[in-house]
Formats: structure tokens, C-alpha cells, sequence
């Protein structure tokens, strides 16, 4: 039976395979409304246990797809992401591979590519800043916000995020002040360019879509003093979406 396991579950443990070599992609597609059902129910049906063989050959780490909520120019942005973690990103994943493992049903059948259209692709380094709620389970990983990062010194964000922001959301988690399931970051490769000016990326967990839409800690909570000096002024621009997580797989925890 095919193991559907969400999104978070497989972020959370990605700090256990955070190699230097390891790299993320994020491939956003465009699919229209009518499609939606038919796209889904390949990539649940055909490519969800493509890629939990790909993770079992050790070509990929960490692959899941992502279902963008809401959201602006909703008639002509991407409404897909995918993401991909690959062992090496030059060997990549045997794509071709699906074809084999189902031999009975046609190609045009399991593709995606004719009820999709790719429109961005970015590249991510990995970090080891993975962070989940205590006794959270699978059933709690169902929404994710995705931030992008616009700052002045990426470095200094970075350390901003590693230093301050982690240890305070782990403190609030432990401390019931909110609700967030888990969080983790990346820095951006590539690319750079006048119009993607974003460095690094995060991402806040939530299991409900009302949690995901809510301020995400509690009315008690308070940053510590000192917390924000020099946040403000490294920090030019963020873009954030929610997106409903609808399929994973990934290697296990070593």
C-alpha cells in the first residue's frame, strides 16, 4: 500500500540528511481548474510511488506536492509546487523510470505535463534549522505557509533565523503559546536576478487551514527585549503563501 506521508513529517526529518551535496528544488506549475482533479489524481496515483522508489534507490530524499490556498491573480499563478530533494543534483532521478512500473496504463495517462504548465523553478541549499511541536503526529502536518525572504545581508537574516527565531518558536511551542506545528528554513541558489530578489525561504506548519490564517502565536506571547534590533532594517520584502499538503514521501530518519 502506498505510504502517503505529509509534508512536515518529511521536512522535519530532513536535518537528518541535511548533506552539503544535498540539494532542493522548487518547481511551481500552473494548472487550470478543470485539470486540478485529474492532476491530483496522477501525481497521488502514479508519482507519489514513483518517488517513494526513488527514495528507496537513494536519488531522492524528500519529494512532496503542494496545493497553494487563496492567493493573488488566482486565473494565471502557479496553484502547484513541487519539491524535490535530491542525493546528487547532477545524477538527478530516473524519470523515465514510471513507465516500467506501470505498464498497463498509457503514458498520456500518468504525464502531467499536458495539464500543467512549469513556470518557475528555484534552487535551495539545505540547513539543519528543522523544528517540530512536541507529540505532534502526521495527522497535525496539513498546511504550510511558505515565505520568501527579501534581506539586505542573507547572512545576517540566516542568523537571525538560527539564533533568535528558532529557540523562541521552540520555547512557544514547548510553552503551548503557538500554533505552530513545526518550522524550518533554506537559503536560496538560485536564482538572483532584478526581478527574484529573495535569499533564503521558511516555512511555518499548521494543521488546520483556520490555524494557518491565524496570527500564529497566542495573545499572552511576547518577544523577548532586544528580540527585533536590527531585523528591521537588513529586511526589504517577504512573499507568503498557504498551501494544503497533499502528498510526500521521504527517506527514513538514521
Amino acid at each position: 500500500m502506498r505510504k502517503e506521508i505529509t509534508f512536515l513529517a518529511v521536512c522535519i526529518l530532513s536535518f537528518q540528511f541535511a548533506l552539503a551535496q544535498s540539494i532542493t528544488t522548487h518547481q511551481y506549475r500552473r494548472v487550470a481548474p478543470e485539470n486540478m482533479q485529474e492532476y491530483l489524481k496522477r501525481e497521488t496515483t502514479y508519482w507519489a510511488k514513483w518517488a517513494e522508489k526513488e527514495v528507496t534507490k537513494g536519488n531522492l530524499t524528500f519529494w512532496a506536492i503542494l496545493q497553494r490556498v487563496g492567493g493573488v491573480n488566482q486565473d494565471t499563478s502557479p496553484n502547484i509546487l513541487i519539491i524535490n530533494t535530491f542525493k546528487d543534483i547532477d545524477k538527478g532521478a530516473d524519470w523515465g523510470s514510471i513507465d516500467a512500473m506501470f505498464p498497463d496504463v498509457k503514458m498520456e495517462d500518468i504525464g502531467t505535463a499536458d495539464i500543467s504548465t512549469n513556470m518557475h523553478h528555484v534552487f535551495l541549499s539545505n540547513l539543519s534549522n528543522h523544528i517540530r511541536a512536541e507529540n505532534s503526529t502526521n495527522d497535525d502536518y496539513k498546511f504550510v505557509r511558505i515565505i520568501y525572504h527579501d534581506t539586505k545581508n542573507s547572512g545576517q537574516h540566516l542568523a537571525f533565523e538560527a539564533e533568535k527565531w528558532k529557540p523562541m518558536v521552540e520555547k512557544a511551542m514547548k510553552e503551548g503559546q503557538t500554533n505552530m506545528k513545526g518550522w524550518g528554513n533554506q537559503a536560496i541558489i538560485s536564482p538572483v536576478t532584478s526581478t527574484f530578489t529573495y535569499s533564503s525561504y521558511s516555512y511555518d506548519i499548521f494543521s488546520s487551514l483556520q490555524e494557518a490564517l491565524s496570527p500564529a502565536f497566542s495573545d499572552d506571547w511576547t518577544a523577548p527585549e532586544g528580540f527585533w534590533d536590527g531585523f528591521q532594517e537588513n529586511y526589504n520584502k517577504r512573499n507568503s503563501n498557504v498551501y494544503r499538503i497533499v502528498v510526500g514521501a521521504s527517506a527514513p530518519a538514521e
